[in-house]
């Protein structure tokens, strides 16, 4: 029974530690996307609904970003803490041996991997995509609402153009819309609207609502320009949104893609040699930043016992120290990768497999040996 109790202790006050780290490194990065987006918005149409909804979805690779960070910090102030106290001698008396006493531990940054890797794969870049289309849409948010006379205004997925624009009545004349269905990556419809004259007006955060009078609408099929759906109506009422689920108006970033989606490419063929080059190296690294709380768990587990009474300021340094380098190396080796293609993927999993033979080392030199 001694040993559940002392991994349940020892549990206890890594926790303790992870929670209070995880919630310092989240919040910062939340402030820095959270400046970074109000800049943004207060150059362009801010919305209150568009940056919160922005930054809820930001929120797991925020997470996957923090998480490696806290682990490594909370493992070594924990773990010096108990060093400090004498209580790692006092469970060494008691027969346990340091695998017994860091198992715990073990368990945890196995488990924090596991969830970065479902994060860094594809939760992360949906999450991304998502909150992009939010930002995009407020920073868009004021050409879409100040709709001006003989001008294409892009909303979402539609383009509108009128002859004439009273800003102040919201009456409209000479108006024409149009909008480009693609599937597939390719054009597929064509849909075109056109009306003498109408109305609009701002429906909330969620769109600008049109009331069209006496016009027509035609759909267009892209393969075949000979298949026309046509229709004339006296009154038209249609809602273009300010946010669009679809991402084909704009090209996502390798980051936005999720794993699968970024195989699927590079399996189907990508011209551009740069871009195919993204794809892989944006792959191979997800994997490789998902072993960073194992990497962690291997360095600064024995250093972090060896810690003894040089205090929580010696921990925090070092791990400031061992982020620096990792992640440093890390980078460094996607660069490289991307300029020397015959480093891919060595390069990138190199600051992984270096970090875990000198964690082995440590391991063997500062713990087994006592």
């Amino acid at each position: 029974m001694a040993l559940p109790i002392a991994r349940l202790y020892i549990l206890k006050i890594f926790a303790k530690f992870l929670g209070l780290s995880l919630f310092v490194f989240a919040a910062l990065l939340i402030m820095l996307n959270l400046v970074q987006a109000v800049h943004q918005g207060a150059l362009a149409g801010f919305s209150f609904y568009f940056l919160a909804k922005s930054m809820v979805y930001l929120l797991p690779n925020i997470l996957a970003t923090s998480l490696p960070l806290a682990f490594l910090l909370a493992m070594l102030l924990s773990l010096g803490q108990m060093s400090q106290d004498g209580e790692i001698i006092a469970l060494r008396a008691g027969g346990f041996s340091f695998y017994e006493i860091l198992s715990c531990v073990f368990y945890a940054a196995l488990l924090s991997s596991l969830l970065l890797l479902l994060v860094n794969n594809w939760l992360g870049p949906k999450s991304l995509k998502r909150s992009t289309d939010y930002m995009i849409s407020m920073i868009n948010r004021v050409t879409k609402i100040e709709l001006k006379p003989r001008t294409f205004q892009q909303i979402s997925e539609w383009t509108l153009y009128a002859d004439g624009v009273n800003a102040l009545s919201g009456e409209m004349r000479g108006v024409k819309l149009l909008r480009r269905i693609n599937k597939g990556g390719a054009p597929a419809f064509v849909n075109k609207i056109s009306a003498s004259a109408g109305r609009y007006r701002k429906a909330g955060e969620s769109g600008l609502e049109l009331e069209l009078d006496d016009g027509q609408l035609s759909q267009t099929d892209a393969k075949d320009p000979e298949k026309i759906l046509y229709g004339r109506f006296t009154s038209y009422k249609t809602l273009l949104p300010f946010f669009s689920e679809s991402s084909a108006g704009r090209k996502l970033n390798q980051r936005e893609i999720s794993t699968s989606g970024l195989l699927a490419r590079l399996k189907a063929g990508v011209p551009d040699p740069q871009t195919a080059a993204k794809y892989r190296i944006e792959a191979a690294s997800r994997f490789a930043l998902a072993l960073a709380p194992l990497v962690f768990f291997l360095v600064g587990a024995p250093l972090g016992v060896a810690l003894d009474k040089r205090g929580r300021s010696a921990g925090f340094g070092l791990s400031l120290l061992i982020i620096f380098f990792y992640y440093g190396l890390t980078v460094s080796g996607m660069v490289l990768s991307r300029k020397y293609p015959g480093l891919f993927p060595w390069a990138i999993f190199a600051p992984a497999l270096l970090a875990g033979g000198t964690g082995a080392w440590l391991w063997k030199r500062n713990l087994y040996a006592k």
